[in-house]
């Protein structure tokens, strides 16, 4: 029996399933319209390739009004394609209007979105689709667009389309009802994805199987696998495979390559023949404030005043930079004093002591690796700060003075901000996080 597959209305949108660690970037906190383009092949030669545009517009985006015991908004969605003259050949406009029987999920709690989809069809070249979405009730215009680059279909005995991310798969009787993740940008690392593309094929029916490789964008492979034998006895057959990665990613832009090879007599893949490509990327984002996870190593060294040598040590030498990651989240969130929360507050206050630190007392090190410093990281603003020149009239004193009765003395005897630690014992002294 074929399994048909549908692609249902319900979209999943690329900023749903965050962890709560992770959570505390302006990027989160603040949604945007999500698109995404999927290029099919047309049906006969000649024919131009369909292009599927799918919008995705969050609910935190949206202002809703209470009426009758609903929450009510109503949206405007307008999608043009231009070429790269800047000529629309594709211009729609459709009104959406959404009911919610929950104020909690229109505020977006739950993470939902108004999903969309439009289809057009376009000739080979490279494109742009810019979407603006009107919010009618909170009188707000929000825009975006992306490119999408239509290949020369129907030259090649085996083509492949653009690569669908799907978050659900639902088999229903001889169906399969698939739901799209919208967008490249993967938060969570726990979500699982599928793949679903069509593949498409001339002549005698043949098996394939198709290699997926993620790379990074210096060229190292991050991930790698094979999906099931898919038979090909039709113009276009629909499949899917899972995404599987062997470890979680440092956060960066990834390359998804799908090539499509023969099967040999025993079903195993045969590599030394490919015989069609398609590709698209996969962004893993930075989920911390600022820019703590542009260097994992160095983030992993700033836990010198939180975190144990032998945690430190554990987090630096593992073998991958994925495990390396792993194991830096599941510190943080033993951490955290408000599991489950948006809001990891203690790493938030840590690596802003660590970033204020840099600011106010760089001297020949970077600033939390001065004394100043890893007070200052450890116990926070001092309740008193008094300045005064040395016993020999030429040195600057600094004396920072905090509420339990600890006194640290600091001596610059070079005259260019390298405050040495004279007196005040810190000791084993680490960060602890403290609410308000």
């Amino acid at each position: 029996m074929k399994h048909q597959i549908t692609i249902v209305t319900s979209i999943a949108a690329a900023v749903a399933s965050l962890p709560a660690w992770a959570q505390t970037t302006s990027d989160v906190a603040t949604p945007r319209v999500l698109i995404d383009a999927i290029v099919l092949r047309g049906t006969m030669i000649g024919d131009p390739a369909r292009c599927d545009i799918y919008v995705a517009v969050p609910y935190q985006m949206l202002q809703f009004r209470e009426r009758d015991r609903s929450m009510l908004a109503e949206i405007v969605v307008t999608i043009v394609v231009r070429d790269e003259n800047g000529t629309a050949l594709f211009d729609t406009t459709y009104q959406r209007r959404i009911a919610e029987p929950s104020a909690a999920v229109a505020r977006g709690t739950t993470g939902k979105s108004d999903n969309s989809v439009r289809r057009c069809t376009l000739r080979k070249g490279t494109f742009t689709i810019e979407t603006t979405v009107s919010d009618r009730i909170g009188r707000r215009d929000y825009s975006t667009s992306r490119k999408v680059v239509i290949p020369a279909f129907h030259e090649s005995a085996v083509e492949l389309s653009t690569p669908m991310y799907v978050s659900q798969i639902e088999q229903r009787g001889n169906r399969y009802a698939i739901t799209p993740f919208v967008g490249d940008v993967v938060w969570s690392h726990d979500l699982q994805l599928f793949v679903f593309l069509e593949t498409y094929s001339s002549g005698q029916a043949r098996s394939l199987r198709h290699r997926w490789v993620l790379t990074r964008n210096d060229g190292r492979t991050a991930a790698s696998g094979t999906s099931d034998v898919v038979l090909c006895d039709r113009l276009a057959t629909q499949s899917f495979f899972p995404l599987r990665l062997p470890t979680r990613l440092v956060p960066g832009t990834y390359t998804l390559n799908i090539t499509a090879h023969p099967v040999t007599a025993d079903g195993d893949i045969d590599s030394s023949i490919t015989e069609a490509t398609t590709s698209r990327q996969y962004i893993v984002p930075r989920t911390f404030t600022g820019e703590v996870l542009a260097d994992l190593k160095k983030a992993t060294k700033q836990l010198l005043y939180v975190a144990d040598q032998d945690q430190i040590d554990a987090i630096l030498n593992a073998p991958s930079e994925g495990e390396s990651l792993a194991l830096f989240e599941e510190y943080w969130q033993s951490m955290d004093p408000t599991p489950g929360t948006m809001r990891n507050e203690a790493f938030d206050e840590y690596y802003g002591r660590i970033d204020e630190a840099n600011k106010r007392f760089k001297s020949y090190n970077e600033g939390w690796l001065t004394d100043m410093g890893r007070v200052f990281i450890v116990y926070g603003e001092p309740l008193t700060q008094e300045r005064s020149l040395g016993p020999n009239g030429v040195s600057r004193v600094v004396r920072w003075t905090y509420g339990n009765g600890m006194i640290f003395v600091f001596e610059d005897f070079s005259g260019f901000g390298d405050f040495r630690l004279r007196s005040g014992m810190l000791g084993s002294g680490k960060y602890r996080y403290q609410s308000q």
